[in-house]
């Protein structure tokens, strides 16, 4: 069983109510030419970089997006235009799931192998992700603008050293900043708290 060191993490459910102010001033920019959706995987990606320290996502790192809607407001709202005549370019292009690697490719300075999955369950599409990812380890993302929208990344390496002590748990307790490592058997993900939680927890 292959182990992972959670190298970075952010768990955006619901993201904040200003993130877009804040994709826009760490970029410098707000992004042209993409959707909400879109916008929301950069964000969640960035913050999750930074939360490992890295100034780019190496190009060796898989990265693997999932998805149960993708961008299903703007293809909604294409959808609408075109039943009034021609979809507005703007609108057509911003309801295209394929978009959004090119967008995280350009700002994350990253030029490697990823894809994006339409899932209903998280983890299945992160143990596909670390059955194939190599020693740079994987950038892993869940984002969906629906309701209040969320926008989940992990970033993982492998885990040279001593194997951690490792229990069942589910997919949310990732977002706890105490788990530290993870491993997939089958369907089972296994995960592994710091020295410090385990004795004061």
């Amino acid at each position: 069983m292959k182990i992972w060191r959670i190298a970075g993490r952010h768990f955006a459910d619901p993201p904040p109510a200003d993130w877009r102010q804040r994709l826009a001033t760490r970029l410098g920019e707000r992004p042209r030419r993409v959707g909400a959706w879109v916008e929301l995987a950069l964000f969640g990606a960035l913050q999750c970089l930074d939360d490992a320290d890295e100034t780019r996502l190496p190009d060796a790192a898989l990265l693997s997006l999932s998805t149960l809607h993708g961008p299903d407001i703007a293809l909604r709202a294409a959808l609408a235009e075109a039943r009034d005549g021609l979809p507005l370019p703007i609108g057509f292009l911003t309801s295209q799931p394929g978009q959004v690697l090119p967008a995280l490719a350009r700002y994350l300075d990253w030029h490697g192998e990823g894809r994006c999955l339409s899932s209903r369950a998280p983890a299945p599409a992160l143990q596909l992700a670390c059955v194939e990812a190599g020693p740079a380890g994987l950038l892993a993302g869940w984002v969906d603008e629906d309701e209040a929208g969320r926008s989940l990344w992990l970033r993982l390496l492998p885990e040279p050293g001593p194997a951690p002590t490792l229990a069942c748990g589910a997919f949310e307790t990732l977002a706890d900043p105490a788990v530290t490592h993870l491993a997939l058997s089958g369907a089972q993900l296994h995960l592994a708290r710091s020295t410090l939680e385990s004795v004061h927890g």
